[in-house]
């Protein structure tokens, strides 16, 4: 998943898939108002991990890294 610019939301984010079935075509979840307009903290994500994101997922368990550049997402 990667946090993305959620369509037709007026500046909110949300999460869309990068790889599988998917990739690309969807926006999988758009973020409340409060979650931020400009970027998602991590902590943000940690303590709403279930609500938001996956309720079947342990936060413990998930990797964050630094963004995709251009040639990673081809």
């Amino acid at each position: 998943m990667m946090v993305c610019e959620a369509p037709n939301q007026m500046g909110r984010l949300g999460l869309m898939a990068i790889s599988g079935y998917k990739a690309g075509i969807n926006c999988y979840v758009v973020f409340p108002e409060h979650s931020g307009s400009d970027c998602i903290s991590i902590q943000w994500l940690i303590e709403n991990w279930q609500m938001w994101v996956w309720p079947d997922g342990d936060v413990n368990e998930v990797e964050v890294r630094e963004p995709l550049n251009a040639l990673e997402i081809s």
